[in-house]
């Protein structure tokens, strides 16, 4: 499982590395820090079909993204 830090970039780059990323890779680690990025992450990997699993540690949310 690959694991991106993402946290204190501004959207929509959150949202790029993202979708970068589950293009090679079967289950994702996001790491973002904002809600406005939480949320369009959220929103585009259930789009797109992947098991989504969100936890808050602190300041920061970590998305759990897995190819079905």
């Amino acid at each position: 499982m690959k694991t991106i830090n993402a946290c204190g970039i501004s959207c929509p780059e959150p949202l790029l590395m993202l979708r970068n990323a589950v293009m090679s890779e079967k289950e994702v680690e996001f790491i973002v820090d904002s809600k406005n990025a939480l949320e369009n992450c959220e929103a585009y990997a259930k789009k797109e079909g992947f098991f989504v699993n969100t936890t808050k540690d602190k300041e920061r949310y970590k998305i759990h993204v897995k190819a079905t």
